[in-house]
């Protein structure tokens, strides 16, 4: 049982998801604007561990954020409420990746463009995505698991086996998101077992 205050929790865990999701926008590959580019696009990668780095932040980020919103209200976590975790995962990184995290200057005329959306869905993207799915989908998982939600748990891991599916080509993203999302969920069950234990 945790001895910390549990919207103390929840503030440290808000706190963490928002620097994980910060330092995601500047790791995250982007699709930016290229005059160069025939088009007229260019995908940018900030580091060489840009694959592993930002599905890893993601998922970090988008189900502490869920379940430190719901220690903080001093709420119940429902699996169904645990399933914002991996839908916010997929929206930051497909924001990051129309390059509102590295290049905000060009990131609106690159997200008004379907040709962005084509190069962002068929790259490295779909598998930053990927990656960020699987590892936001441990948490309403493990909740349904927990609270024995039988839809939630088989459409929590009918997300798994699409992250998978859409992420095959990049192992390594599946794994940096699915541990590190796992990990975050551990962290959330040591210290807010109030919410997370059955």
């Amino acid at each position: 049982m945790s001895m910390l205050p549990r919207r103390l929790v929840g503030l440290v865990a808000l706190v963490v998801a928002a620097a994980s999701l910060a330092l995601a926008a500047g790791t995250t590959p982007a699709i930016v604007a290229s005059s160069t580019s025939s088009t007229g696009f260019a995908a940018v990668t900030p580091s060489p561990v840009s694959l592993l780095a930002s599905p890893a932040l993601l998922a970090v980020g988008s189900v502490l954020f869920v379940g430190g919103a719901a220690a903080i209200a001093d709420a119940n976590l429902s699996a169904r409420a645990a399933m914002l975790a991996p839908t916010l995962g997929v929206v930051a990184a497909g924001v990051f990746g129309l390059g509102f995290g590295l290049d905000p200057g060009s990131a609106l005329a690159t997200a008004t463009d379907p040709a962005a959306y084509e190069l962002l869905g068929t790259g490295v993207g779909a598998r930053i995505a990927a990656g960020a799915v699987a590892g936001g989908a441990v948490a309403p998982v493990v909740r349904a698991s927990t609270t024995e939600d039988t839809v939630v748990l088989l459409v929590g891991a009918a997300l798994l086996l699409a992250a998978v599916a859409a992420g095959s080509d990049a192992p390594l993203a599946l794994l940096a998101g699915g541990v590190a999302g796992a990990l975050a969920v551990g962290a959330l069950w040591a210290v807010d077992s109030a919410a997370w234990r059955p």
